[in-house]
């Protein structure tokens, strides 16, 4: 399946938005998940399921100033 994430067209055989963080190894500590505009709570990552050319924002928080 096709998603955008970040601005970026990728291709996925990850049907959960959870399956496709992991995929990414993209650590939850920190991060932001927004699904075609909707922020994800965490609690929700497993079970929300992606659709072909959803859009995701994946927002990392950064120490410094």
């Amino acid at each position: 399946m096709q998603i955008i994430i970040n601005g970026k067209s990728v291709t996925t055989s990850a049907q959960y938005l959870g399956d496709l963080l992991q995929q990414l190894d993209q650590p939850p500590e920190g991060l932001a998940v927004a699904v075609a505009g909707q922020v994800v709570p965490r609690a929700q990552w497993a079970s929300w399921v992606l659709k072909e050319n959803d859009e995701v924002l994946l927002i990392s928080a950064t120490r410094g100033g």
